[in-house]
């Protein structure tokens, strides 16, 4: 092998120096004998220089192939060398020779004859030598082949490249700014692109044409095929905003593909992970990481909105606090703001929380009193919107009509799956306390809704005049859910009664049944619009919806906590305490009682962003799990709005809190004083809301009595 390889240099530097010694003789007129000398030396060289440099071990073939392959700016490159080389030689050896071109005899006229035959080789003279006329054939030949040949193949592959380039997602643009990154093409990411959209068109002003072109850009990184992704978003965006999505092909975990989104100039983050991709959760937090890197400094925190789809997943990032490295630098500042959330539990926010859709009645369907009417969720499918809905419904489902002396009035939840026996383990064990929650009783079903004993308990619950049903179909497969949704016992759909004229039918209004469809188009539409059998049928779970700003939007939540951490002063050496003392300041300065919560503050309008300042700083400083009990407190104000005035109010949000703590892992303790009792996620508080003492009652006092100020504030008016 070695052998065949010294042969073939010997023979490539022969073959160039018997080149050298015909172009020597013919054009130079030197001496052979000087030129064979100069010949073997240059012969020499570059043999030395092929072994000894990497450059030169190439394949020629190979290093062929890396110039036509490479990028446009290589390909361009190496065009123009080899012409300015050809060029720049054929002048040289016109110069060192005695032969005239075009009757020029000086070296610049020489030069000008060169180019002149290399770009038009209708610049041939038969008066010339056969030697210089042989000399301008082969500048003519060589700039046919470079400029007629080769010019226009490398131009035309340029162009094809680059539309190939773009179509496949492989061009990138390092000037856009002040956009939007999303970072793998999920179930939600087109309705993410038109929330997006939308949000940015009401901040526009109403005058003036062509609003989409003001529209920033969005940068959708996915490893899944471009054409198809570009297919799907333009079968759902018009063309004007369609244009304002670029597409890059790359993959999650790789930092150079993430480094060409731009992040350190983007407006906001949003990480979906790829749909059904191994280690989507993981992979999702590990790119927070490499996002907080490629930010690098910037005055306010970039937002970076991360989805989990799994609840088990998302359930312990509600429970841990994210180590410093994936949200701040090295001297601790936050890079990042951190906003992770799960498509299920949006849509269980907008069936019964604060942000409700309008379409979908509530759990308890009007205000209860305790004259024995309760609620009863039955949930089919206990999958991931099935658990989704059942820890909202645990959440939210705390009414006055609950009596703490005698347990009556209870809210019921059942489950049904008839894989319950295999699920319910793994459930119980990542929620091991939910049977502090007093005022709901779960019951968990094995079973198929279509089994005689599961049909008898739905329809005995739905001609229960004290239950107010709700049955919430889970399952995956939107033509089994349609079709299980359709076929529960008759009396869930209307009742029979008797009146003087005889019998009458009519819908049973104590009975709600949501069926999960992704997709609203077709039976489901048809669905909605029906007013008889099927008036309390309605469709949940669609992927156009399970995603807006409004369902991440926490203005409300950072409120409830600035106001808990400057009433109740952080200790000394906290994070926090910095900012209680420049807010005490502020207060000082401006003449104002130093009682004056920061909600007060925030109404007078001189002083709203100076307050909200102080809340968002606070907010970037609370960890993950107190965020969400602050979010958790804000999804109850609907449900208090409709409450307003009731003497229960403050003993709902207790039991509220008791259930968040209990999902969240906290677990009820009679030691008040108990050690590190935050670290192991023990509370004393977790008890009745009578055997509370005073102070801690009127902390859920101030939940009420804050919540219409909080309200009222609007939102957010710094970005």
């Amino acid at each position: 092998m070695q052998h065949t390889q010294r042969t073939t240099r010997i023979r490539f530097a022969a073959a160039c120096g018997l080149a050298v010694l015909i172009l020597a003789s013919v054009f130079l007129h030197v001496p052979w004998w000087q030129a064979l000398a100069a010949i073997a030396v240059a012969g020499v060289a570059a043999v030395w220089l092929w072994r000894r440099r990497p450059f030169y071990r190439r394949n020629w073939m190979e290093f062929f192939d890396h110039i036509i392959s490479g990028g446009i700016r290589y390909q361009l490159v190496s065009f123009i060398t080899i012409i300015v080389v050809v060029v720049g030689l054929c002048i040289l050896l016109a110069i060192w020779s005695d032969c005239s071109i075009l009757t020029h005899e000086d070296g610049w006229g020489k030069a000008r004859g060169v180019i002149y035959h290399f770009l038009d080789p209708g610049y041939l003279n038969d008066d010339e030598t056969p030697a210089v006329q042989g000399f301008m054939l082969l500048i003519s030949l060589t700039g046919m082949v470079l400029l007629g040949g080769l010019l226009i193949t490398t131009l035309s592959n340029i162009v094809e490249r680059r539309v190939s380039g773009v179509e496949r997602g492989l061009v990138t643009y390092p000037g856009i700014r002040d956009h939007y990154v999303v970072i793998g093409y999920g179930e939600i990411a087109v309705c993410l692109l038109q929330n997006i959209f939308r949000h940015e068109s009401e901040r526009l002003p109403k005058t003036g044409k062509r609003q989409a072109e003001r529209l920033p850009k969005i940068i959708l990184l996915t490893n899944q095929d471009i054409p198809c992704v570009r297919a799907r978003i333009q079968s759902q965006l018009p063309p004007e905003l369609e244009r304002k999505v670029i597409l890059y092909a790359g993959n999650i975990e790789s930092r150079e593909h993430l480094a060409k989104l731009n992040i350190d100039t983007a407006r906001e983050v949003y990480i979906l992970g790829e749909c059904e991709e191994y280690g989507r959760d993981s992979k999702n937090l590990e790119c927070v990481r490499a996002v907080r890197e490629l930010r690098g400094e910037a005055k306010t925190p970039l937002k970076v909105n991360v989805q989990f789809d799994r609840p088990a997943s998302y359930s312990i990032i509600q429970k841990l606090a994210l180590p410093p490295e994936f949200i701040a630098d090295g001297d601790g500042k936050n890079v990042i703001y951190f906003r992770p959330f799960n498509f299920y539990e949006n849509w269980a926010r907008l069936l019964w929380g604060h942000y409700k859709k309008a379409d979908y009645a509530d759990l308890d369907f009007k205000p209860l009193d305790r004259d024995g009417r309760h609620v009863h969720l039955f949930i089919v499918g206990f999958n991931r919107m099935g658990r989704a809905l059942l820890l909202e419904a645990l959440r939210l489902c705390h009414y006055p009509n609950y009596d703490e002396r005698t347990g009556a009035n209870r809210t019921r939840i059942t489950v049904i799956d008839k894989a319950m026996d295999d699920l319910l383990p793994q459930f119980r064990s990542q929620y091991p306390y939910l049977n502090q929650i007093g005022d709901i009783g779960i019951e968990y079903v094995t079973g198929r809704v279509e089994d005689t004993a599961v049909r008898e308990m739905i329809a005995g619950a739905a001609t229960d005049g004290r239950e107010l049903v709700t049955i919430a179909v889970c399952l995956q497969d939107p033509d089994l859910s349609l079709s299980t949704g359709l076929s529960l016992p008759e009396e869930v759909y209307y009742t029979i009664g008797r009146n003087p004229e005889g019998c009458i039918a009519g819908n049973n209004d104590n009975v709600r049944i949501l069926i999960r469809q992704e997709l609203q188009q077709g039976i489901g539409e048809i669905l909605d619009a029906d007013k008889r059998k099927f008036r309390h049928v309605k469709v949940f779970g669609m992927l156009t919806d399970g995603i807006g700003r409004h369902l991440l939007d926490e203005t409300a939540a950072m409120w409830v906590n600035a106001y808990y951490d400057l009433k109740y002063a952080p200790k000394e050496g906290s994070l926090k305490r910095p900012v209680y003392d420049a807010y005490m300041e502020y207060l000082r300065k401006q003449g104002l009682e130093e009682d004056t919560d920061i909600l007060d503050l925030a109404a007078m309008p001189r002083h709203r962003a100076e307050a909200e300042r102080a809340a968002r700083q606070l907010w970037y400083l609370t960890s993950e799990d107190f965020r969400f009990s602050n979010r958790y407190q804000t999804e109850m104000y609907g449900i208090y709005q409709r409450y307003a005035g009731n003497p229960a109010l403050q003993e709902m949000e207790h039991r509220r809190w008791c259930a968040d703590r209990s999902i969240i892992g906290y677990r009820d303790t009679c030691a008040e004083r108990l050690k590190d009792i935050e670290f192991f996620k023990l509370h004393w508080s977790i008890v009745p809301f009578k055997d509370l003492p005073e102070k801690e009652q009127d902390k859920d006092r101030d939940v009420i009595e804050n919540m219409k100020k909080i309200l009222n504030l609007g939102p957010a008016t710094l970005d």
